[in-house]
């Protein structure tokens, strides 16, 4: 076995220096390891056989600890963001006070898209290209073995998760309770980064047990929510608007923030109550 960064290991104390101690294998032809005083939580004595994780100290020397890491090599877990640098990447707590790099080449040119500070995100471990250990953040398949098999009776169920990952049509949700979600980014209604938690219903149960999720509300909700701002729009126009459902959906999406569809819905709401009427191109609210 080589000794390296990220693996936990039983090595003999050897013998004790004022900043610490060193700790030998007699598995492993190597140099000793450092155990710095800080990084001792139980008293230890020469000749005593310790636990430790092997990491690489500010100095880029091999170093021990034993304090317990939240992952090692070949575990991955979610991680909690502690500091972000937005020229280089973020850090991660791993539960010890050697905090873990995660590099910008995993989260993308976009900073919007990048953790906060007290996020958190799935990760495992592996090296640079100088041996260093580092981050490295999880998608697919580690996930998704994982992964509870969602029950088909959690449909229009609200649920709660976090995003651990960007597609081209949307974003990947970890929920609470262990299932795989997708949200499209046509259901969105916030904006979206990795680690966030969001608040959605289920809208479909795949026979993977997998989920779709949605953040907006209802249709007949939703129908309710854009009558009533339109209807709000035309009493700020003092009753009148040039809008009606033949309108340019360019025009629509940038006057009232919604599509057409959801516009003409909308309208067809306020004409059945009675509210408004329409003529030669404009909506009129009724008196």
């Amino acid at each position: 076995m080589e000794f390296k960064p990220g693996i936990i290991v039983k090595l003999k104390v050897a013998r004790k220096a004022d900043f610490g101690y060193f700790l030998t294998s007699e598995k492993v032809d190597s140099e000793d390891v450092l155990l710095h005083k800080r990084q001792v939580t139980d008293p230890i004595e020469v000749g005593d056989t310790v636990e430790v994780f092997l990491f690489h100290d500010h100095q880029g020397r091999l170093a021990a600890t034993m304090e317990k890491p939240i992952i090692s090599l070949g575990k991955f877990d979610w991680l909690k963001v502690v500091s972000v640098n937005e020229r280089d990447g973020v850090f991660l707590y791993n539960g010890i006070d050697r905090d873990l790099f995660l590099s910008m080449d995993d989260l993308g040119p976009d900073r919007a898209l990048w953790p906060k500070v007290g996020d958190k995100i799935p990760v495992s471990l592996i090296y640079d290209k100088k041996g260093r250990l580092m981050g490295r953040l999880l998608r697919g398949t580690p996930i998704e073995e994982a992964a509870e098999l969602a029950p088909k009776t959690i449909l229009n169920e609200e649920i709660t998760g976090t995003i651990y990952s960007f597609a081209e049509k949307g974003v990947f949700v970890m929920t609470d309770q262990g299932y795989v979600a997708f949200l499209h980014f046509n259901e969105t209604t916030d904006d979206l980064h990795l680690g966030k938690v969001i608040t959605a219903r289920v809208t479909f149960v795949r026979d993977d047990g997998k989920i779709n999720i949605s953040m907006q509300p209802k249709a007949h909700e939703r129908r309710h929510d854009d009558a009533d701002k339109i209807y709000d729009f035309l009493l700020k126009r003092e009753g009148g608007m040039p809008y009606t459902d033949n309108s340019d959906p360019m025009i629509i999406k940038q006057k009232f923030d919604m599509s057409k569809g959801a516009f003409k819905r909308a309208i067809g709401k306020l004409l059945k109550e009675g509210k408004i009427y329409q003529k030669d191109g404009w909506t009129y609210k009724k008196e």
